[in-house]
């Protein structure tokens, strides 16, 4: 056979070849996509039947407010002198519910065993408000003395408020009978509407830091209630950490000037000068924010 003849029949039957090859190639890719498609399946559904175990064992306690403003309940409201009024700077007089008693018919409206079986000192109590104002603290405090959830001025006889307080207050508003003036330790949340509990390390879990455990308190007394971190916390003033730390595009210095003197930086601010922080204080906090700086952040 001639040489020329020979490569032609070989060229053609390679040729005749390849179309045979592609779909033979194309069933083994399909079924190991399919293959890996199913023990994709199988995973994604383990990790769906975990997800949701988690979720139904997780422990946490929401709790709206708004039915005290009804009269399906037998909670008794009483009048209620608070010596010094942390906002209004003041004395003031309330109508108002003991927080102990709500506390306690609230907790008996369902199965909240783990919070009664818990240590206090480790479950968080969160003050939700209708402006985005967070504020937590441990249960131990909140229950350390009573306090009152106020729906009325009792300085007016025809209003449940007055003044200022109509447009800031509604539906509640968290008092304390006798805490002298410079006292900070106590929450003074108004326009409250809800309260959740959940465990202290499981809410905190995402900015827990390994290092500067003093910031850290530091920044949840002083700062979360309106400065979240990783979407934890108020959300009256900007996010503090996602997706970007705020050290990363604010000095520290400018931050300890504005904090002492918000409107100096920008006009109309609505947050209030910190005056009552030390500035080794507001260190300790810079030294926090530089660590979460450098963990992984998670805003789920």
């Amino acid at each position: 056979m001639r040489l020329q003849e020979f490569q032609r029949l070989y060229f053609l039957r390679v040729f005749n070849c390849f179309p045979l090859c592609y779909v033979l190639y194309f069933l083994l890719f399909l079924a190991l996509a399919l293959g890996a498609c199913t023990e994709q399946g199988k995973m994604g559904e383990q990790l769906k039947q975990v997800a949701e175990k988690t979720l139904s064992e997780q422990k946490f306690a929401q709790f709206d407010l708004e039915f005290l403003l009804g009269e399906e309940h037998d909670l008794e409201a009483v009048e209620v002198l608070v010596k010094y009024d942390h906002t209004l700077k003041h004395e003031q007089k309330y109508k108002a519910y003991p927080f102990s008693k709500v506390f306690a018919s609230l907790l008996a409206q369902g199965d909240y065993d783990w919070i009664q079986a818990s240590d206090p000192s480790k479950i968080l109590i969160t003050y939700k408000c209708v402006d985005g104002y967070n504020a937590s603290t441990t249960l131990d405090v909140a229950l350390s003395q009573e306090s009152y959830i106020a729906f009325t001025d009792l300085n007016s006889e025809t209003e449940a408020w007055t003044g200022r307080m109509a447009s800031k207050m509604p539906p509640f508003y968290l008092v304390w009978e006798e805490v002298p003036y410079d006292d900070h330790s106590l929450l003074w949340p108004y326009g409250l509407s809800k309260l959740t509990l959940t465990p202290y390390e499981a809410a905190y879990a995402s900015i827990m830091p390994k290092e500067n455990l003093e910031g850290f308190k530091l920044y949840e007394t002083h700062c979360l209630k309106c400065h979240s971190l990783n979407k934890i916390g108020g959300v009256m003033g900007p996010e503090f950490n996602y997706p970007r730390n705020i050290l990363s595009y604010w000095e520290a210095d400018n931050m300890w000037a504005f904090l002492n003197d918000p409107k100096s930086f920008r006009y109309n601010s609505k947050m209030p000068p910190i005056t009552y922080l030390e500035r080794a204080q507001f260190d300790e906090i810079v030294k926090y924010l530089r660590e979460l700086d450098q963990m992984p952040r998670d805003p789920s």
